[in-house]
């Protein structure tokens, strides 16, 4: 299943700093389809932030958007797993993913083109075939 690339994005604010949220706007038809039904969470947090926002440093921000570019590319393009959400906020890009398939995830990770000192990323991965963790942030930004 591949989705549009057209995202929806939401600003405000959560604890007093700034929040930018990114959702896909078909994201309902993947969620509906059942297929997807792993949650994986991919969390960079920036070693170098901008002091008037909390949000990563220009320069690593330049970084994070190449990542997110392959990450995109290498996720979606045989269909097991696709992009649902993307969360700055803190000195923290999250990427939020649905996947049919863990291993896939693990091998297309590994087929990125990583700095010498790889990605600073955490990986976790829960089930979640009702969407729950994407449904708790979108219902919040209504």
């Amino acid at each position: 299943m591949k989705l549009d690339n057209r995202w929806v994005i939401a600003d405000g604010t959560l604890n007093e700093l700034p929040i930018t949220i990114h959702t896909r706007e078909d994201w309902q038809k993947t969620a509906k389809s059942g297929r997807f039904h792993i949650c994986v969470q991919i969390a960079w947090q920036a070693n170098s932030r901008n002091e008037s926002n909390a949000y990563p440093s220009l320069q690593e921000m330049q970084q994070i958007e190449l990542f997110h570019y392959q990450l995109q590319s290498q996720f979606e393009k045989q269909g097991h797993t696709i992009i649902a959400m993307v969360i700055t906020h803190d000195g923290v890009n999250q990427w939020v993913v649905y996947t049919d398939d863990v291993e896939h995830i693990k091998n297309d990770l590994n087929q990125l083109v990583a700095p010498e000192k790889g990605f600073p990323i955490e990986v976790v991965a829960d089930e979640d075939p009702g969407w729950s963790t994407f449904n708790k942030v979108y219902n919040a930004i209504q």
